[in-house]
């Protein structure tokens, strides 16, 4: 069981920090969120429906994107 933790646990540090570099070609203004606009660039497929479930006051931080980006691709890169 606590090798199946660990496990989970690498995978989950190496998906956020593979989510870092998106996050910054996203943040074309370097302004620490992401707007929809900005969002687009990296996730063409995004919808402005989808991007509000992440959003808040209209951005997503870089604490947030990790979610938005695991929903991405799930739903369109996968497919």
């Amino acid at each position: 069981m606590k090798r199946l933790l660990l496990a989970l646990g690498c995978a989950l540090t190496l998906a956020t920090a593979a989510e870092a570099a998106p996050f910054g070609k996203a943040d074309a203004d370097h302004d620490g969120a992401v707007t929809f606009a900005e969002a687009k660039t990296v996730m063409p497929q995004l919808t402005q429906v989808s991007f509000n479930k992440f959003a808040k006051n209209g951005v997503v931080t870089k604490s947030g994107w990790p979610a938005l980006s695991n929903f991405y691709d799930l739903m369109y890169r996968q497919r």
